[in-house]
């Protein structure tokens, strides 16, 4: 005797299942229906009814990963930028509006993630060390430049006992 097999899930239920472990943008879950076989029209119609719901939308989940990323991977605006529009597969304009939505003090991050680090010695490699962590989380030069002056400037003031 075999055992009773399930049926596959369906496009929407498989959205669902999807949506309900996190925010999801329509572009990301469509590619992600596609790569589990489902027709592109039945994907589509599984979408477009999970919009109509309120379950699907872009700029809420542009928000809540921007977010998550911001705060709790500590990215910077060009990071976020990068990872929500290639990795994420949401527009462009949407990821614009969910990091301003943010407001978060970027440059005060970037001095956060900049002490966190800190400068292990007063090498110019070492600063150059801390320059490319900065810029590699997705902070812009200037701010990285300007967190890597006040880290120095701070670590100074240590050295002569201030």
């Amino acid at each position: 005797m075999g055992r009773n097999r399930r049926a596959p899930p369906s496009a929407k239920a498989r959205a669902v299942d999807l949506l309900s472990r996190r925010e999801h943008g329509r572009a990301e879950l469509l590619w992600k229906l596609l790569q589990k076989e489902h027709p592109r029209g039945e994907a589509e119609a599984a979408l477009d009814a999970l919009e109509d719901l309120g379950l699907l939308n872009d700029l809420r989940a542009a928000q809540g990963l921007a977010r998550y990323y911001a705060e709790l991977r500590g990215y910077g605006p060009r990071r976020l930028q990068q990872v929500l529009t290639r990795e994420r597969r949401l527009p462009s304009d949407l990821v614009d509006q969910a990091i301003e939505a943010l407001e978060r003090d970027f440059s005060e991050a970037c001095l956060d993630a900049a002490r966190r680090k800190g400068l292990k010695g007063s090498e110019r490699k070492d600063e150059q060390r801390l320059l490319r962590y900065l810029v590699g989380r997705g902070y812009t030069p200037s701010q990285a430049y300007a967190a890597l002056d006040i880290v120095r400037a701070e670590r100074a003031d240590e050295d002569t006992g201030a």
